[in-house]
């Protein structure tokens, strides 16, 4: 009983503060997918055997793609004039933790409307000012999240009312929930300090034309490798096109690997368009690079290699030689009103030998009003005794 009365007030309190000034509550179903029937069809390439005949089932598939498993997630935020508050809080996600709260940060105004801090932990879909991503409403090409301000930190940002401008820097610092009673666990050195900050700015033309251009680290210096030294450090630009109506597109493009001290080049172009000609949507990523995957699927004969998050430093994919990497994915959507009907595909592959042609289909069909996707997933290579899977996924994306 007391629990019961407990719920109710909470129910009612969040059901006050929903229409409270300043606060918003909310929560998503979101990207939560059940493969009702997965299997493989070729050569383990783990075991070098015929694969497994038999079907499975469970949240995650065979092909490892985002998204998988469960995720439910609940937003509370609340600000004034001069202060505010966000925490976003996931339940499940993939493998994570059953709950985990990825964001939690809290927001000074010092001057509204122009000069703003952040301070706290940025993570889940982090602080994305300045990132950009593909229309594909699941399969989504980012470009290794260059742009995102994420991890554990302090966030100036300067956005004057109405002038199209925004620059801002991210001071990172380390997580404080480390070890207890280790002293300087949750510290860093003033070099790593100094290497691990992220900038950024951007001027937009309305209905025209955005451009950015700034400089990011791939993770923490604290959780880089010994030979690494420092993080990771690239420098991007884009320019985002609204001029032509119902067409959304975007050039991405960054360089990295000039802070190592063997010196290599690193770099990747991503092109997105999509293009919303009512019912129909055309959808495409293109990627071109080198010594990166660009996050793109691909597998190498009996070694299935997963979509890098970040560069390719230690050139581990081709065992030590520069290479260069390529992929497209494109979407077709056909809005019939309650339903959707679509078809994602992507073809990807490398310079370097034995790796084939890697592709992908999926053919789904989406029930609008209840956020439920159906889909038939087949992915596979070219190259020899590679391991080919399919999966019968159903998605559920929606929320308040």
């Amino acid at each position: 009983m007391k629990k019961a009365v407990v719920l109710g007030m909470i129910l009612l309190a969040l059901g006050c503060m929903a229409y409270a000034d300043g606060v918003t509550v909310g929560m998503d179903f979101g990207r939560t997918q059940f493969n009702v029937a997965s299997g493989y069809s070729g050569t383990d390439p783990f075991s070098a055997t015929d694969a497994p005949s038999e079907i499975y089932q469970g949240w995650v598939g065979p092909t490892g793609q985002f998204p998988t498993g469960q995720r439910l997630d609940m937003q509370f935020a609340w600000s004034n004039d001069h202060v505010g508050i966000n925490i976003t809080d996931y339940v499940g996600n993939g493998g994570s933790a059953a709950d985990n709260i990825v964001n939690a940060y809290g927001t000074l105004k010092f001057i509204p409307d122009m000069f703003t801090a952040y301070i706290g932990e940025f993570n889940g879909d982090g602080w994305d000012h300045f990132r950009l991503d593909s229309a594909h409403p699941i399969h989504d090409t980012n470009n290794n999240n260059v742009g995102r301000f994420s991890g554990w930190g302090l966030i100036l940002d300067v956005m004057p009312k109405d002038s199209g401008f925004e620059a801002a820097v991210f001071a990172r610092l380390p997580d404080p929930s480390g070890q207890k009673n280790v002293p300087l666990v949750n510290t860093q050195t003033i070099q790593q300090a100094l290497s691990q900050y992220d900038f950024a700015a951007s001027y937009t033309v309305p209905n025209t034309v955005k451009i950015g251009a700034g400089s990011t680290t791939f993770g923490n210096a604290s959780v880089q490798k010994a030979s690494h030294g420092n993080a990771n450090r690239n420098v991007f630009g884009y320019a985002q096109l609204f001029m032509v109506p119902n067409l959304t597109a975007f050039d991405n493009f960054y360089y990295a690997g000039f802070d190592q001290g063997t010196k290599m080049t690193i770099y990747s172009d991503l092109l997105a368009l999509s293009y919303d000609m009512k019912p129909l949507t055309l959808i495409l990523a293109a990627y071109f690079g080198q010594n990166n995957l660009g996050g793109l699927n691909i597998t190498a004969g009996k070694e299935a290699l997963p979509s890098l998050g970040s560069p390719d430093y230690d050139l581990l994919i081709s065992g030590g030689d520069d290479y260069t990497a390529w992929g497209i994915a494109p979407e077709v959507i056909y809005n019939m009103g309650s339903i959707s009907l679509g078809l994602y595909g992507s073809l990807s592959s490398t310079n370097i030998s034995d790796f084939g042609l890697s592709y992908q289909i999926e053919p789904y069909v989406k029930l609008n009003d209840f956020g439920v996707r159906i889909s038939f997933l087949y992915s596979g290579s070219t190259a020899d005794n590679s391991l080919s899977s399919w999966e019968i996924p159903v998605l559920i994306d929606w929320g308040f």
